[in-house]
């Protein structure tokens, strides 16, 4: 199997929120020596008072302020360390997308290479994280590293996840960032495609896929799933693809690559406001 990398958008976003991160560490650690500097400072102050003032705790002049830094720099510290915190789990799960793309990368490759899979495209209607364009057809994937178990009824699409004692922590809508199931963000991807193939006299059907690639990934009540398939091992997908394999030959096949990549190249330049109007076919 060919890879054709056409955004890396998630690792990307994987290395900018790390260089946040190590800039979050440095201000928490920044604020810790701000407050033991101030700790310092008061206790300094204290060891210089008259014995009478200790015994009876009467602050003086010089003791007030170094309170008041100490008070500024533990919340200074909370603060900064609340963020940092974010970043991390941010940091944690962007990684974990980027694996599972990878996992499924690594699992699709007994595909010989009449296949390609294209990383990152993007259209109008959004990215996806694979295209894969074949001898036995086309599909858009969307690929998901969660350690839940997923259910669908049509439309409504969501989730449960439970501790390593099978005990329910958490559950869910299983939606993108836009309020969109996850079927409707990668046949939103699909249906504009299909319709760009067409306007080129490529009419050709556009098959879908939802990977949960997590170990612990399981997979519930299924009713109308809206997607051709859902599955938690790249086996899942490659059963789905002789499943509904659709004949295209190798001439079909570098056409859609080729107008693929136009098509997000387009958009590319569109999001980035760097050109983008008229047609795309230059």
């Amino acid at each position: 199997m060919r890879i054709l990398v056409l955004s890396d958008h998630g690792g990307k976003q994987s290395g900018q929120t790390i260089a946040q991160l190590r800039d979050a560490e440095t201000t928490v650690a920044a604020w810790h020596d701000s407050y033991s500097r101030a700790r310092q400072d008061l206790d300094a102050s204290r060891r210089r008072k008259s014995w009478w003032r200790r015994l009876l705790e009467v602050s003086t002049a010089e003791e007030r302020p170094a309170s008041a830094r100490i008070r500024q720099a533990w919340q200074g510290v909370a603060a900064a360390d609340a963020g940092r915190q974010r970043l991390d789990g941010r940091a944690r799960q962007q990684a974990a997308g980027v694996s599972g793309e990878e996992a499924l990368q690594r699992g699709l490759s007994v595909l010989d290479d009449s296949w390609v899979m294209i990383r990152g495209y993007r259209n109008r209607r959004g990215e996806t994280d694979h295209v894969l364009v074949g001898p036995g057809g086309v599909w858009v994937v969307e690929v998901k590293r969660r350690r839940i178990r997923l259910h669908a009824a049509g439309e409504q699409w969501w989730y449960e996840k439970f501790d390593s004692y099978g005990n329910l922590v958490d559950k869910g809508l299983a939606v993108d960032g836009g309020g969109r199931s996850w079927a409707r963000q990668v046949n939103d991807v699909a249906a504009d495609l299909r319709a760009w193939l067409a306007r080129n006299d490529l009419p050709v059907p556009i098959r879908t896929a939802v990977m949960i690639m997590h170990e612990q990934a399981t997979l519930g009540r299924f009713g109308n799933p809206t997607v051709h398939a859902i599955g938690t091992h790249p086996a899942h997908l490659l059963a789905a693809i002789d499943r509904h394999a659709v004949a295209l030959d190798s001439q079909s096949c570098e056409r859609i690559v080729a107008l693929i990549r136009r098509d997000h190249q387009f958009h590319e330049r569109r999001r980035d406001g760097s050109g983008g109007r008229g047609d795309r076919r230059g």
